[in-house]
């Protein structure tokens, strides 16, 4: 059964969070490393190492999300002290990082195609979308995203983030529908998929090509599609 509205997420579903990290990080660990004494391509894979270990349980540092410089910043400095190098450049190096991932996020080529077919089809749409208010709000705005949706659920705002069922529920009561009549499109299996199907939603993981289901999989998708074209197939857009 088609939907009657249809939710987004934000970061690596409609922006391209993940290579404007790619490009942030060269950026940043080519200007850092040989002020560390490193090599840049080191620098990024003992700061890479620490970032997995520290996200890798999410439910257990999920308050770290609405600070994401400070986690940042924290990440690096585990990675320095690990390394032996200076730990005082953790905070320069975080903040030079989020000024270039800033610099070098984009939509998706397929994104506002996408949403103004949502739209056109008489369907409802909300974003709901991790991090902290003012982090997310100027994304929003930067690219124009809240023209496009009916319901805003920031976590930051909200007070409280996905895999939350009340995150859901306020958007569903926003858009005025069921959960049986929504569907719920994300590329976090854990936050956006386990918290769609916890409370009834149509959950489809988009993995963008790169993603792959770890062993432990936190949550099965009802459907899972590489691009959102698919997504407007499923629709008849």
């Amino acid at each position: 059964m088609l939907p009657r509205a249809v939710f987004f997420d934000l970061d690596d579903t409609l922006l391209d969070g993940h290579s404007a990290m790619e490009a942030a990080w060269a950026v940043v660990c080519a200007d850092f490393g040989p002020r560390l004494g490193v090599e840049p391509g080191t620098l990024r894979e003992v700061i890479r190492r620490e970032g997995t270990a520290f996200w890798k349980d999410e439910g257990a540092v999920g308050h770290w999300r609405v600070r994401l410089q400070e986690a940042r910043t924290h990440v690096i400095g585990l990675a320095l002290r690990a390394e032996g190098l200076d730990t005082s450049l953790a905070e320069p190096l975080s903040l030079a990082y989020g000024a270039e991932h800033r610099a070098h996020l984009r939509p998706f080529d397929d994104a506002f195609e996408t949403l103004e077919a949502v739209r056109a089809a008489g369907l409802r749409t909300a974003l709901l979308t991790n991090g902290p208010r003012d982090m997310q709000r100027d994304k929003i705005e930067r690219f124009d995203v809240a023209r496009h949706m009916d319901a805003i659920v920031i976590e930051g705002e909200f007070g409280k983030g996905k895999p939350s069922p009340e995150v859901f529920v306020h958007a569903l009561t926003e858009v005025g529908v069921e959960a049986a009549a929504a569907w719920m499109v994300g590329d976090n299996l854990y936050a956006d998929v386990g918290g769609a199907k916890a409370v009834g939603l149509h959950a489809i993981w988009i993995h963008r090509e790169r993603l792959t289901p770890r062993e432990d999989i936190p949550a099965v998708p009802d459907r899972a599609i590489a691009h959102l074209a698919e997504l407007r197939e499923a629709l008849d857009l």
